[in-house]
């Protein structure tokens, strides 16, 4: 299997890794990669994403995206980010585990194809930027995730996996705040942060 494949599979792993095989909103995935893990602003976000879905990696139903294949676990690497232009620009999707010799010249996206349904966002691109200009922490996120990780020996994934199950039992906090609990639980000093 080609490694620009992976890093895809790493890439949805992270987005749905508590929601497998769940409809997940493509305004709610737009909002995780834009604010939450800050990979891309929120306009290659959508490029990013209509690029999953007409590649074949991402099924859609009306606004709704979820995976076209179930992930096996995938080890993230601290600080990993995705190869977000190479997506964009389109790789197209592999099943797991099929050995492709040719995959190398597969890698580019087919013309647009009309049979691949329109995106619909119901995502609000001003309040994304007052949301950044009224908490600044959400600039901070990054770097508290490599702190913790670097200060507890877990992997960012986990991190991440830890600070959404607070998020969903606690449901108007924020990932910045989910992450500081994260690090408090391990006894890690994250006064810097506050």
């Amino acid at each position: 299997m080609g490694d620009v494949e992976d890093e895809v599979r790493r890439l949805i792993f992270l987005t749905f890794n508590d929601l497998e095989n769940e409809w997940i909103s493509s305004g709610k995935i737009i909002r995780f990669w834009s604010l939450d893990f800050q990979w891309v602003d929120s306009h290659d976000a959508h490029k990013l994403l209509e690029s999953l879905v007409k590649t074949g990696w991402l099924q859609i139903d009306g606004d709704k995206v979820k995976p076209i294949e179930s992930l096996p676990f995938f080890e993230i690497p601290i600080g990993w980010a995705p190869m977000v232009r190479k997506m964009i620009e389109g790789i197209n999707f592999v099943p797991y585990g099929e050995i492709d010799s040719k995959h190398e010249d597969s890698q580019i996206i087919i013309e647009n194809d009309n049979s691949v349904p329109e995106l619909t966002i119901d995502f609000d691109e001003t309040s994304l930027q007052n949301n950044r200009s009224v908490d600044p922490m959400i600039q901070k996120i990054t770097e508290i995730r490599i702190h913790i990780s670097n200060a507890s020996g877990l992997e960012v994934r986990e991190i991440q996996r830890r600070a959404q199950r607070k998020r969903k039992a606690c449901m108007p906090m924020t990932l910045w705040m989910a992450l500081l609990l994260v690090g408090r639980e391990q006894r890690i000093d994250i006064s810097s942060f506050l």
